[in-house]
């Protein structure tokens, strides 16, 4: 008997009412598929693909879940059921979105704006991700699932993909690890998370940092501090506040207790100009510092450049709301400054002066 018939003559069983028989039935038509699998784009695979959407319709999840398995790895699956188990609940569709090379990715640029992060992150951990998909990905998915993205060495992505993965690690420690370890993060990227990341990561990108030819380093710092101070509108303060800074520095006024007045003040412009001046850093680093939730890359700047840490703990309580239970956590502080390794601290310093001297440039 041939495939066809066969086919049509387990067609006509597929009306049992039986859940157990329909399972059995979507086994064998199944296997008849893998027996003789069918020519691509003829009447006989569009007949395969009509019958097994059907029979897996109406079995159970677990029976649909099997079937996923067994067709993910098959180029020849038919268009029609991939897509089915594709949109299926994720205990299904998932083998289908991580492996199945039917699936296009105008395919799965569709699944991603139409179903949920389940679904997007078994996407992300395609062998294969290119950077349309990518995109997608980045615009539709959770933190989670652009991590999971971000951290597959087989996905590829645009410049406008990195610049929005980098912003959104500003305030993302999940994504932050992700984008410092990949090989092809542009080097002016990593310089905008400088003072946004943890000390170990900070290491890694002065080691990477270090690595480069200074003409290469320098066009990447100088990159990083346009697109940052173009990102943070000049504060019309600004000026003034460096006029200011000066005439204190002039007059050796230039010290802690003025750093920390001019906050109690709320100053934070002429905080910032100050901050930048006696610690060596440019304006725009000096302001993210004090801006960012995490108090890390404020600590790292004041110990490099020899700030003690009670200065830092002030400033570090001064700069949120100062209320009892901000003081509170000045022993907390304090343990993020101990914490960092002087040597380190310096040396990613020194690359935050070098992004200084493209911002006087």
């Amino acid at each position: 008997m041939s495939a066809s018939s066969r086919l049509h003559k387990l067609a006509e069983l597929a009306r049992e009412k039986s859940s157990d028989r329909r399972r059995a039935l979507l086994r064998e038509v199944t296997d008849l598929f893998f027996e003789a699998p069918p020519a691509p784009a003829s009447a006989t695979q569009a007949e395969f693909d009509s019958v097994l959407q059907v029979l897996a319709a109406q079995t159970a999840q677990g029976a649909r879940a099997e079937l996923a398995e067994r067709f993910a790895d098959s180029a020849l699956a038919p268009r029609g059921l991939i897509m089915q188990l594709a949109m299926d609940a994720i205990e299904v569709a998932a083998p289908i979105l991580s492996r199945s090379t039917a699936l296009k990715d105008e395919d799965l640029v569709a699944i991603v704006h139409e179903r949920g992060q389940e679904h997007i992150r078994a996407i992300a951990a395609r062998p294969q991700v290119g950077e349309r998909l990518s995109s997608a990905i980045v615009e539709r998915g959770d933190d989670t699932s652009v991590a999971r993205l971000v951290s597959n060495p087989g996905s590829r992505l645009d410049r406008k993909t990195f610049e929005a993965v980098a912003q959104r690690a500003e305030a993302s420690p999940a994504l932050q690890a992700p984008l410092v370890q990949r090989a092809d993060t542009p080097n002016d990227l990593l310089g905008d998370l400088m003072t946004v990341v943890e000390s170990h990561l900070r290491d890694q990108i002065t080691a990477r940092f270090e690595s480069l030819e200074p003409g290469v380093l320098e066009a990447a710092l100088a990159a990083s501090h346009q697109r940052l101070a173009s990102r943070m509108a000049e504060d019309s303060e600004l000026a003034e506040a460096r006029r200011f800074i000066a005439a204190k520095r002039m007059r050796k006024e230039l010290d802690g207790a003025l750093l920390v007045r001019l906050l109690r003040e709320k100053k934070r412009v002429h905080f910032c100009a100050g901050f930048a001046e006696m610690t060596g850093v440019g304006y725009v680093a000096a302001r993210r510092a004090l801006e960012h939730d995490s108090a890390d890359g404020l600590a790292m700047i004041c110990k490099a450049a020899g700030l003690d840490k009670a200065l830092f703990v002030t400033v570090a309580v001064l700069r949120g709301s100062a209320n009892d239970h901000a003081f509170a956590e000045a022993r907390d502080l304090g343990k993020i400054y101990d914490a960092l390794d002087a040597e380190s601290a310096r040396r990613a310093l020194r690359f935050m002066k070098l992004r200084k001297d493209a911002e006087a440039a």
